[in-house]
């Protein structure tokens, strides 16, 4: 751990203000998005009726994020992590904030919001990421993690009650324009907020994402990690916005839709407080297994057809189980990658790989639901739902693969200056 930052948050076991900070600050970013992008693609929808608008808005927005990173990487490491952090929070505010200027023109541009919400959310999460190595160790990252879901849940649970208040007590599409109202006036606070978090200390600025393909080669394992991020991205891009869409078509009421989303975060919350409570980073397998299984089960439901109850029950089911895997996976890879040459050098680039192969498996994932014939009337998407949870299964076996052997020092200098 480098910096004063890190240290800080080290003493007495507790965390420090900077931790704090970046706790409320992510807790506010979750809950403007959590407000507000449930009725980004039901405003899309509801102007043109056409779910290939969703599906292209949301493909758009998970290619644009990787390319993103990979660039936004090499300002992290040779600037600071903080520097794409704020940036993040900066972009989303001005996504909002266009929302409002554009009105119902949006769709005339909506590759444009997509490309924003993309870069936007590749920075963010970039620099908050690269954040919990700073701030966590592998002593109290489980604690981190837990209580950071807690916080972002709970602020996701409060977004969508609010959405669903706010949009239920309004007129036609008055109810849009207050609700990205507020979530640009959330992003400007976060924006503000921001500045109390200071920059990270490190001198070490060489930005090793060139090795990749050298890394994977030495050691297998990290690419197998990878692999297993891009299979975890393949069901969140599946279902990035049609739970959203069947609810509304089976109860044409956005407020529905919003506390829909109000009880699948609760179940989230208290799968998040479970894990915080009697996780275990030595029972990531077993947590991987359960959660896979579950998924499995919640895709099956939906060959009864797809119905009111059917989607509700799965997205029960995926709520339950996507933090144990989330959790499991995150804990696995992070302490993955300080086994690797580089350590903490490597940082920014294992943050960047995690984010390029997550969001590839988003893309494929909505991609794959797009050239579905028939999509949701054929029952096309319980066959993609199944087979994107089936590979859930491998993720808990690439968890299982040994640690790298420890690395001499020539091949640490090999990774430093590259190959002769």
């Amino acid at each position: 751990m480098s910096g004063e930052s890190g240290e800080a948050g080290r003493n007495g076991g507790g965390f420090s203000g900077e931790v704090r900070v970046s706790l409320l600050n992510h807790g506010i970013y979750q809950f403007g998005n959590a407000l507000a992008v449930v009725l980004v693609h039901l405003y899309l929808w509801r102007l043109t009726n056409d779910m290939w608008v969703n599906g292209a808005f949301n493909l758009i927005t998970l290619l644009a994020a990787p390319l993103a990173s990979v660039y936004i990487g090499k300002i992290a490491k040779l600037k600071d992590r903080l520097l794409a952090y704020r940036l993040g929070i900066y972009m989303t505010a001005l996504f909002y904030c266009a929302i409002l200027l554009a009105g119902e023109r949006m769709v005339d541009y909506y590759v444009w919001f997509a490309l924003l919400k993309g870069i936007s959310a590749a920075f963010y999460w970039l620099g908050h990421f690269t954040m919990i190595t700073d701030l966590t160790d592998d002593d109290n990252r489980h604690r981190y993690l837990g209580l950071n879901l807690i916080i972002t849940n709970l602020a996701m649970l409060a977004g969508p009650a609010a959405a669903g208040l706010i949009v239920g007590n309004s007129d036609g599409f008055r109810g849009y324009t207050c609700v990205f109202m507020l979530a640009f006036a959330m992003f400007a606070y976060a924006s503000f907020n921001s500045l109390k978090m200071k920059k990270n200390s490190s001198h070490h600025k060489t930005y090793y994402l060139k090795y990749t393909i050298l890394m994977i080669r030495k050691y297998p394992v990290y690419g197998r990690s990878l692999a297993g991020w891009f299979l975890f991205g393949l069901p969140q891009g599946v279902l990035a916005y049609i739970p959203a869409i069947l609810l509304y078509q089976a109860v044409p009421k956005e407020s529905f839709v919003n506390y829909m989303n109000v009880l699948f975060l609760s179940v989230t919350i208290l799968s998040g407080y479970l894990l915080a409570k009697r996780g275990r980073v030595e029972r990531n397998s077993f947590y991987l297994k359960v959660s896979a299984w579950g998924f499995i089960v919640g895709a099956a439901v939906l060959f009864f057809g797809i119905s009111l109850w059917s989607v509700i029950l799965f997205m029960l089911l995926f709520s339950f189980m996507k933090p144990i895997q989330n959790n499991a996976y995150t804990s696995y890879y992070y302490k993955l990658s300080g086994e690797l040459p580089l350590r903490e050098h490597f940082k920014v680039e294992a943050v960047v790989l995690r984010e390029v192969f997550t969001n590839a498996g988003r893309a494929a994932g909505v991609a794959l639901l797009m050239l579905a014939p028939g999509q949701m009337e054929t029952g096309s998407l319980s066959w993609v739902l199944m087979l994107a949870a089936v590979l859930q299964l491998v993720i808990g076996r690439l968890a299982a693969s040994s640690a790298p052997a420890k690395t001499s020092d020539n091949e640490r200098r090999l990774f430093t200056y590259g190959p002769k």
